[in-house]
């Protein structure tokens, strides 16, 4: 079996490095549904104070139809959609007759996915009630021992990138490693296995550790001891909470940037470049491998949902709202769920270098957009595309608008009142009214 599905693999160019997965086009209820894979303590920065997320002023987007991600090249699936196909796979008992059912939803189908939706296809040819779990579990032990090398090559990097830092600082990296590959050696059913999100959290807290301990040197050596309450405060609440909880506004985390920002403005900072890495970790996202240890021990039901449930469009901050992006309308665009989690707040600039592809599915996002004005469904935000143009633009990404037909002069009087100090380049054809027109509520 394991040579059959080696040269499946094969025959359909399927693979999971980095490199090609960034080369394809890339709900509990649906809506609900969290990849355990795909935890990541995307709240957590070390550049800014995190903001509530509020996507309300986002909510035009939803209405809009037959839009591709700018992350991946897919087309979106709406919410109500995934919830029909769940219902017409429910009334579907043969495994083959699932499989064509899908066949028209490929191009919602995100890499992974797809490599799995392809390999089911395959096998259900014939043997028509297939169980997909039963087929994932065939392939299992394979996929240990591969997901195990990919996880070993992330190792491998950071203990690389760690020749050029402090010994301490090092060893203390060095040793959660060492932890890690012990670990990944272990059957995923132990309660011992290796987990990526706690490996990251780990990467974490030395991280604060080390801007805690330095912070305490810097006020002590230069008697700034009107800082040692805020580095008490810090220090209780990093060891006695989680680092995303939040109280009075403020996570541990935020607390520690407060201090590093505060007392310690040339602080070099050797643990970023190692999360960075850490991050690359593969997920079921990201590896085949990891999607079928993950699933085989599934029901069908979820295994064949999970092709598609992770392209539901949400609504997503262009500039991350924990690193200052507002919650308005003009810095929103809809994005498949699983990208979004992937992004957490990492910079658009900075998630291109993951995902290249991102420039160009951008450009058929605002065409999908456009398409959409063209049409009347972009009442009263006549005037978004334009915005974000101008906003893509700002991170490096250019897109044109040759096709959007409704002239600017008319697309800008609906712009609302409190945006229109930001676009001084189209005050021109702003209106000099204290309320905009044809605003749907």
């Amino acid at each position: 079996m394991t040579k059959i599905f080696n040269q499946f693999i094969i025959n359909n160019n399927i693979s999971t490095n980095k490199k090609s997965r960034n080369n394809y086009c890339s709900p509990m209820k649906h809506s609900e549904i969290i990849d355990s894979f795909t935890k990541q303590t995307n709240n957590i920065n070390f550049n800014g104070t995190e903001k509530k997320n509020d996507t309300s002023n986002g909510r035009f987007l939803k209405g809009l139809k037959n839009i591709t991600d700018p992350y991946s090249g897919v087309k979106l699936l709406t919410f109500q959609e995934m919830e029909q196909i769940s219902q017409d796979l429910s009334q579907i008992n043969n495994s083959q007759k699932k499989i064509r059912y899908l066949k028209k939803y490929e191009k919602s189908m995100l890499p992974i996915e797809h490599n799995v939706y392809k390999f089911f296809e395959y096998k259900t040819k014939k043997n028509y009630f297939a169980s997909f779990s039963k087929l994932l579990k065939e392939q299992k032990p394979y996929c240990i021992k591969n997901l195990q090398q990919e996880q070993s090559e992330v190792f491998n990097k950071i203990e690389d990138a760690t020749q050029n830092i402090s010994s301490k600082n090092r060893k203390l990296i060095l040793d959660e490693v060492s932890d890690g590959r012990r670990r990944i050696l272990i059957e995923n059913t132990d309660k011992h296995s290796f987990k990526r999100k706690v490996f990251i959290e780990k990467l974490l807290k030395l991280q604060c550790e080390d801007i805690l301990n330095r912070t305490e040197k810097e006020l002590l050596k230069n008697r700034k001891f009107y800082g040692l309450d805020d580095l008490t405060e810090a220090r209780e609440r990093f060891e006695s909470e989680p680092l995303n909880h939040a109280k009075d506004g403020k996570t541990p985390i935020d607390l520690i940037i407060d201090l590093k920002h505060k007392y310690l403005p040339d602080y070099n900072d050797e643990f970023k470049p190692i999360v960075e890495i850490a991050r690359q970790l593969p997920t079921s996202n990201t590896s085949i491998n990891a999607f079928i240890i993950k699933y085989a021990d599934r029901s069908d039901k979820e295994i064949i949902e999970r092709l598609l449930n992770q392209s539901v469009r949400s609504v997503e901050h262009i500039e991350a709202d924990s690193l200052g992006g507002e919650n308005e309308a003009d810095n929103f665009m809809l994005v498949s769920r699983a990208r979004n989690e992937a992004r957490g707040n990492l910079p658009l600039k900075v998630f291109i270098k993951q995902y290249p592809g991102i420039p160009k599915y951008t450009q058929k996002y605002m065409n999908d957009i456009v398409n959409n004005g063209n049409k009347g469904k972009l009442a009263g935000y006549e005037w978004y595309p334009y915005v974000l143009k101008d906003k893509l633009e700002s991170v490096g990404i250019k897109v044109n608008l040759e096709k959007y037909k409704i002239p600017t002069e008319e697309a800008f009087k609906t712009l609302p009142p409190r945006l229109r100090n930001r676009y001084p380049n189209y005050k021109q054809f702003i209106p000099d009214r204290t309320e905009p027109l044809n605003i749907k509520a």
